[in-house]
């Protein structure tokens, strides 16, 4: 069986789609082409997406809560500083900063007085 370069080009890229292309080319009784091939990888994007926008309300309520652990006392700030802030990358804060409420954010700037700058 001959593979398209193309196609080639997205299962080396994407090893995770391999097993839909395989059921794709079982469908097509072989080599089901770059256009099929591409038309599927746009549907299993589209599941993509639609993962990260199911799981965005969870991180909101995530981060929510750790807000209001912080603003709650300045003990609890310290260990929403010290026990969750601090045991983020500075990477995963960076990326953080802007869905953090202004007590966490304010807490930040104590833990990594120059957030991204680790970058």
């Amino acid at each position: 069986m001959m593979t398209d370069p193309q196609v080639v080009v997205v299962l080396e890229s994407a090893p995770e789609f391999v097993d839909r292309y395989l059921d794709l080319a079982e469908a097509a009784d072989g080599d089901p082409g770059a256009a099929a091939t591409l038309t599927e990888l746009a549907d299993y994007v589209a599941g993509l997406v639609t993962e990260i926008e199911n799981l965005t309300p969870l991180l909101a309520r995530c981060l929510e809560g750790v807000e209001s652990v912080a603003a709650s006392s300045d003990d609890a700030a310290e260990l929403v500083a010290w026990a969750f802030l601090d045991s983020l990358s500075p990477d995963d804060r960076r990326r953080l900063m802007e869905r953090f409420g202004p007590r966490t954010r304010a807490l930040l700037r104590e833990v990594d007085p120059e957030p991204g700058s680790s970058s």
